[in-house]
């Protein structure tokens, strides 16, 4: 198998998009994508495109409005890891010799919010699991509401920073205490919001990426997906079967890494998922979040680009948003959210609804 290259990404703001299309997004996310990597529409060879909310062939909607030029379109669903199960069979075309030049990337249009006025409906499905998850990890562990909530001011102090966010302003613990509760004890700012948006990324060989671009194009070390394992939890103990696969094929351990963009559609998953990714003894995650340990600055900076409760979780475009985020990170492109050490080893990591979790590694030579 071939070494893999990332060298470009674009994207299209998160947020509530009642006048874009779902077309219009993802041209935009492509088309600065192929000016990030130096490249034109006609260079690309393969497509997939990760997607679960938007309609049929929302792949070949897109590629036919960028230009038709005979290229091969998969359109792939995994749920909330949609994008990045594209962003990988994307690295396998390339790393297999079928292709040199991949594009991978992830769109999707919620459907309009109801009106304000429109009675709430009480709290269902997942959010009332990750309560109860949130409520046995505080009775089990110690994990403070004070610590839970700490995930949600540093995932949207960062994502202030971000101009691709769906929230862009840095909000308090007291906020984060006060807003309207959803499923004890989690407020609507533990948990991620619904939008839309649109993000790309290209791959190529290691020989490749040289003849298109200067920048730092780092390379995937490693590309893991699995699914549940038997009598495990669908979500921590898989992603630590998950990781440490990746942490093998790459040569790694968890300590070795610089930065992590992980799934956090609620703030304890960040807390759970710390523990579950190796960086910290199990129940000790929000220790770590209230020590600091996961900011910019910190010895293991999480979600950089404000993640899931901040940026956004449209579905098709986070887990390839992701990647985007990295690559800029390793390049020292990200301004004021730039994280302080040097972004030399990378994570990707998200989970998905049926038992799905996938784990990219990078490393920028």
């Amino acid at each position: 198998m071939r070494e893999v290259a990332v060298i470009g990404a674009g994207m299209h703001r998160y947020g509530v998009m009642a006048d874009k299309s779902l077309v219009e997004m993802g041209t935009v996310a492509v088309a600065r994508a192929l000016e990030d990597a130096n490249l034109s529409w006609e260079d690309i060879e393969t497509v997939y495109c990760g997607t679960a909310q938007g309609g049929f062939a929302n792949g070949h909607q897109i590629c036919n409005a960028m230009g038709l030029t005979g290229l091969g379109i998969t359109n792939v669903e995994n749920a909330s890891a949609s994008g990045s199960a594209a962003f990988r069979e994307a690295v396998l075309a390339v790393a297999s010799g079928a292709h040199e030049i991949a594009l991978a990337m992830g769109v999707d249009k919620f459907p309009p919010q109801p009106p304000k006025t429109t009675p709430r409906k009480p709290a269902q499905g997942p959010v009332l699991w990750f309560a109860e998850l949130t409520r046995n990890h505080m009775a089990e562990h110690g994990t403070t509401i004070d610590q839970l909530a700490q995930v949600s001011v540093k995932s949207h102090y960062n994502a202030s920073l971000n101009p691709y966010a769906h929230f862009q302003e840095a909000v308090t613990l007291q906020e984060v205490h006060e807003a309207r509760m959803v499923a004890d004890p989690l407020t609507v700012m533990h948990c991620c919001p619904r939008g839309s948006g649109a993000a790309a990324v290209v791959v190529c060989s290691k020989e490749v990426a040289a003849q298109y671009s200067e920048k730092v194009n780092p390379l995937v070390t490693a590309s893991v997906l699995k699914s549940t394992l038997p009598g495990g939890d669908p979500s921590t103990d898989l992603t630590r079967f998950t990781a440490q696969i990746a942490y093998e094929k790459a040569g790694i351990k968890s300590q070795d890494l610089d930065l992590i963009e992980l799934h956090d559609a609620f703030t304890i998953e960040e807390i759970m998922f710390l523990e579950s990714l190796g960086l910290c003894e199990r129940g000790q995650g929000g220790k770590l979040v209230e020590a600091g340990v996961t900011a910019l600055d910190g010895e293991y900076p999480i979600n950089s680009s404000g993640g899931l409760i901040s940026v956004g979780h449209p579905i098709g475009p986070t887990g390839v948003g992701q990647i985007a985020e990295i690559l800029w990170q390793m390049r020292r492109e990200c301004g004021q959210r730039q994280v302080v050490k040097p972004v030399k080893t990378a994570m990707a990591h998200m989970v998905g609804a049926g038992g799905v979790s996938i784990v990219h590694l990078f490393k920028a030579e």
